[in-house]
């Protein structure tokens, strides 16, 4: 394991070696701080994209990956496999701006499927309260839902993402939600027919959640979110007898001074009768315009009913940004887990990253 770790870590350097060889580069825009926080504000007005005449912007992204993993679980089915595999995925997003009336409409697309990922609509009573009503992301985490916004080619968790069945975050659900923006201090609340098990708003389906924000100063933010359904006995996809809960509250803290990035995110989840938290840190450093780096540390701790998880991951990046459009991207993860069933992962990701 050291000499593979090692032999990558070489064929990253000499990775950025070459990429400082390359002529014709673009100069990117340097890093800047915040100046307010984004949550609960609208987007919409004033995005950049491709415009599409006065009040219509196209923006986008193709995602090309490819990946290496070496699954060493102690499952008879999973034990020492490896797997090589080339992955695209595109997004679509279609923004219209007839205020105070505003709307977006999302498409995702893969080789098998093209599915409507966002589509919601808001009106803003004045410059700081609005009202959306559609299909929208759901507001609790640190990460990105999509590509272009991570740090690293891959999301953080193991345990609640890539070994669970559910997505436990970054969900669109269909809702309304009440907003507040003052630039320093945002709000969110939110009325849903599911956020994690359920799609279908009936008495026992409904989902709550309220977030807020605070830019405590330009680039330092801080955020705290809690949500809540109440699962139907009869929702048969999750196998359940008898009406039971899920909640989380998630709480994160982010400085962005320019160049620097730092994260700390803190997680717990009750899940019908299991017990799931986590936290994540994370540094990225964008050394100079064509060339950034990122370490990134996860734990995660999963009591379920028969058996107890435990997942250590450990991601390095290297994102190298060759245009202001075009961007390759490598990283390396390693997990170590501890549990009855599942084993170690080790994971290598190159990326070709192209935004309009």
């Amino acid at each position: 394991m050291k000499l593979k770790f090692f032999s990558l870590i070489s064929l990253l350097v000499s990775g950025g070696f070459i990429f400082a060889q390359m002529p014709g580069m673009m100069t990117m825009q340097q890093a800047s701080a915040p100046q307010g926080t984004t949550l609960g504000a609208n987007t919409t007005s004033g995005a950049t994209g491709i415009a599409l005449g006065n009040r219509v912007v196209m923006r986008g992204y193709v995602d090309f990956v490819f990946k290496y993993d070496d699954n060493a679980s102690i499952s008879p089915t999973n034990q020492g496999q490896q797997t090589e595999a080339f992955n695209t995925y595109a997004d679509v997003d279609f923004l219209f701006d007839f205020s105070p009336v505003t709307a977006e409409l999302h498409v995702a697309m893969t080789k098998d499927d093209i599915s409507l990922e966002q589509a919601f609509g808001r009106y803003s009573l004045n410059r700081d309260f609005n009202f959306s009503f559609g299909r929208q992301l759901t507001v609790l985490g640190y990460e990105a839902d999509e590509a272009p916004g991570l740090f690293a080619v891959s999301n953080a968790y193991y345990l609640g993402d890539k070994a669970s069945s559910a997505q436990t975050r970054r969900n669109y659900k269909d809702g309304v939600r009440a907003n507040f923006n003052n630039g320093r201090f945002g709000v969110t609340v939110g009325l849903h027919d599911g956020y994690w098990a359920g799609d279908d708003f009936t008495g026992n389906n409904i989902a709550l959640d309220i977030a807020g924000s605070l830019m405590i100063i330009p680039g330092l933010e801080a955020r705290l979110g809690y949500a809540f359904e109440e699962v139907d006995k009869n929702n048969n996809t999750i196998g359940i007898t008898k009406n039971k809960d899920i909640s989380q509250f998630n709480a994160w803290l982010g400085y962005n001074p320019g160049d620097l990035t730092l994260a700390l995110e803190f997680d717990n989840y009750d899940i019908l009768d299991d017990e799931y938290w986590s936290m994540m840190l994370l540094a990225n450093y964008q050394f100079v315009d064509w060339m950034g780096a990122t370490i990134r540390y996860s734990h995660e701790d999963y009591e379920m009913t028969g058996s107890d998880h435990e997942a250590d991951r450990f991601s390095f990046a290297l994102l190298f940004s060759l245009t202001q459009n075009f961007g390759i991207n490598m990283e390396y993860s390693t997990t170590s887990v501890d549990s009855a069933i599942l084993g170690d992962y080790d994971e290598f990701y190159v990326e070709g990253l192209l935004t309009f």
